[in-house]
């Protein structure tokens, strides 16, 4: 039960992480692979190494790969709650300017 729900976890993040890539990056207008945004290309990296992590676990049920989707599990969550804090940062901080 529990390699399913890191696996739900980890393709879920990943589809809404490479949408939002898809449709403009988090924090530019477009994203390229040469896109000098860090934020932008560590996620385009980690992404496919954490699905393809998965894909390799349900072939192969290994106790290694398994370790690794729980170590991937962990930052991916990491990630998540990064970028709810930078949100939050964002949305509490932010005073709408007067015209």
């Amino acid at each position: 039960m529990k390699a399913i729900l890191i696996s739900l976890v980890h393709v879920i993040a990943a589809t809404a992480v490479y949408r939002y890539l898809i449709t403009g990056g988090w924090l530019t207008n477009h994203y390229r692979l040469n896109d000098p945004n860090i934020v932008n290309l560590a996620l385009a990296i980690f992404e496919p190494i954490a699905v393809m992590s998965v894909i390799a676990f349900w072939i192969w049920r290994t106790a290694s790969l398994r370790r690794l989707i729980s170590i991937l599990f962990v930052i991916q969550i990491l990630i998540g709650a990064g970028f709810l804090l930078f949100f939050l940062f964002f949305a509490l901080t932010w005073h709408p300017k007067m015209m």
